[in-house]
This record gives structure tokens, C-alpha cells and sequence, in this order.
């Protein structure tokens, strides 16, 4: 059993406090110089929504990371939760700067992306958007840089039936086997094609969601993701409560030497969602699961999955989010946790 796993592998949160005060500097002052750059863009193209997110946190086998995000997006449309003020407009255009760093006993790298999106909707119903962008990944750990582009393509669409669909094909960086091994850059391209559908059932009280991916890697690997899940509401606006069930696989056609790639891997148990709202600004939420795992018919286990935090502000306006992720597996008395803490807010303008 890898100790990476637990009940949702994409959820899993590691992270890191950089050590060295003159790394850091540096990084203070790249990001200082990058930051006209930023309000250059956002100035000459009025972005409506200013989003930035900045976490960090470590694992018990010594693997840290902080994570830093910002992005600015003009006529910001959501098609399945709208904003309230958001842009008449058919069209958005979307700017995000990702930065990385990340170490571990043997390793330690930096990965740096931009990219741009242009998004369309059609008829209220359907939202195509295009994305591309150049990520550079850099290994002090043994030495080695790579720089690619990525090229995505995703569909939104409000289908029949109260039905909604994402649709996504493209081809970038693996993310997740990248920050969760710290695998080297040789392995950090993936083309893959994913489809999220969720059907609203009984007046919209269940709400079942299903979540399939497929992945090719290098070295001829091929990944298999699956989440589906069913949960009940509760409760709904202005205090949501909704708890169900869910059931994860994640198979690899062959096991890398690079990262983790199980043949068989599946996990299940309940799933809970809470979210209290206080004077319409201040919301209180916690959302995890609990499963049992098994895997390649030989290894088994418990783990669960958490994030809590406390949001202030109003969504179509300003609003901050400190939040405190926490992810164990346990297997034959033996525990890996990985935890980190993540402060976001956005703002629109």
C-alpha cells in the first residue's frame, strides 16, 4: 500500500516552510518583479476578478512545498453557479501565474507556469474554453530543468434532464504525480481527456456525481481515474448539510519506478458537506470522507480526508478564506499524514 493514498488521492495536501532565509528572498523579489507585470495585465484588460491562493505544509516523510497562485479573469461567468453581477458578456479571458516549490530527503525542485484562457458561451447553455500556457519545471535535485506548453480544451455544458457535464481534453504537465513524489521532469507531460456529469434528483435534495479521467504518461503508462458519489441535502441555503456515499478506483496499466501506479486500487465510505452562514458574511464549512481501501488485492487499510475553515466576505464582492487540509491513510499500524494551510480570497472589481 502507498502511503500517499487515502480515501482521495487528488485531495491530498502536502507542503512545506522554506528553511533558508535567501531562497526565500529570492523568491520575494521575482515575485515583487513579476508583480507590474500582473497589474499591467489586469490594468490593460480591467480584469473583474482578482483571485490569489498561497499555502504550504509538509508530510511525515519529510516532503514540503508552498504553493502560490494568482490569476485575474475578465467578465468572469460561472454557468452552474452564477455570480450575481457577472458580465452580460458571451465572452472571458483568464490570466494565472503558478509557482512551486517543493523538497523532500532526495529531491527538491521549482515549477513555474503562465497561462492564458479565451472561454465562450453559447445560447446560456454551453461554455467552450481554450487554454494554453508554458510551465517550466527546474530540479536542483539532481540538476535538471525542462520547459513545455500545455493545450487544454474544456466544455461546460447545462444538459437535459437537469444534468451538468465538463468535458475536458488536453495535454500538460501531471500534476499530481509530480507534487506528490517529487518525481523528476522526464515524467511531467500527460495527455488526458476527463468527463464530471451530476444529476440533481428529487427536487434537487440528491445529488449524484460521477468523475471519470484517463491519463497517458510517458513511459507507455497509462492511468484510469474514477470517483462517483451520491449525497443528500439536509439542509439547504443558508446552512448546507449534506452527507452520502462515495466509491474512488485509480488503475495503472504498469507500475513506474518514478511514482506511485498501482494496478488495482479502489476505496469507498461516507462522505459528509457542511457549510453555516452568519450575518451573510462570515461562513463556517468542513467537508471530508472516511473509506477503507484495497490494494492490487493484497494490501488494505482506513483513511480519511478533511478540510475546515472560515470564509469571510461576500462572493460577488470581496471575500478571504483561510482554510487547514489534513490526509491520513493508516495501514498495519502504520500512519502517513500530510497536512497544509491555504489562505485565498478574491476581488472583484
Amino acid at each position: 500500500m502507498d502511503r500517499y493514498i487515502c480515501c482521495n488521492i487528488y485531495n491530498l495536501s502536502m507542503g512545506a516552510i522554506l528553511k533558508r532565509k535567501t531562497s526565500f528572498r529570492r523568491f520575494l523579489i521575482k515575485f515583487f518583479l513579476l508583480l507590474p507585470l500582473f497589474c499591467a495585465q489586469f490594468t490593460l484588460f480591467a480584469a473583474d476578478l482578482y483571485q490569489t491562493q498561497y499555502s504550504l505544509g509538509d508530510t511525515t516523510d519529510k516532503i514540503n512545498f508552498r504553493d502560490l497562485i494568482i490569476s485575474g479573469d475578465l467578465n468572469k461567468k460561472n454557468l452552474f453557479w452564477p455570480y450575481l453581477n457577472q458580465s452580460a458578456n458571451k465572452h472571458s479571458f483568464d490570466f494565472t501565474y503558478h509557482h512551486r516549490y517543493q523538497k523532500g530527503p532526495s529531491f527538491k525542485f521549482k515549477y513555474n507556469e503562465v497561462k492564458f484562457a479565451y472561454a465562450q458561451t453559447f445560447k446560456d447553455k454551453y461554455r467552450l474554453s481554450l487554454t494554453t500556457g508554458l510551465y517550466h519545471f527546474d530540479e536542483r535535485k539532481p540538476g535538471k530543468s525542462s520547459a513545455n506548453i500545455r493545450l487544454e480544451g474544456q466544455l461546460e455544458a447545462l444538459l437535459p434532464y437537469n444534468i451538468t457535464g465538463v468535458f475536458k481534453l488536453g495535454r500538460g504537465p501531471a500534476i499530481n504525480e509530480i507534487f506528490l513524489t517529487g518525481v523528476g521532469f522526464q515524467n511531467i507531460e500527460s495527455t488526458k481527456a476527463a468527463a464530471v456529469l451530476t444529476k440533481q434528483l428529487f427536487k434537487e435534495k440528491v445529488a449524484l456525481r460521477v468523475d471519470v479521467r484517463r491519463h497517458h504518461l510517458r513511459e507507455g503508462v497509462e492511468q484510469t481515474f474514477f470517483d462517483g458519489e451520491i449525497m443528500a441535502a439536509l439542509m439547504k441555503y443558508p446552512h448546507w448539510i449534506r452527507i452520502g456515499f462515495g466509491y474512488h478506483t485509480l488503475d495503472y496499466n504498469k507500475n513506474s519506478n518514478s511514482y506511485w501506479s498501482p494496478l488495482d486500487f479502489y476505496s469507498f465510505g461516507p462522505r459528509i458537506d457542511l457549510s453555516f452562514l452568519f450575518r451573510e458574511v462570515v461562513q463556517l464549512y468542513f467537508g471530508g470522507n472516511y473509506s477503507w481501501f484495497e490494494e492490487n488485492e493484497t494490501f488494505s487499510g482506513d483513511g480519511y480526508y478533511m478540510r475546515t475553515g472560515i470564509k469571510y466576505g461576500i462572493r460577488e464582492d470581496f471575500m478571504v478564506d483561510l482554510a487547514y487540509e489534513r490526509n491520513e491513510s493508516i495501514q498495519n499500524n502504520n500512519s502517513w499524514i500530510g497536512k497544509s494551510v491555504i489562505l485565498a480570497g478574491n476581488y472583484f472589481f
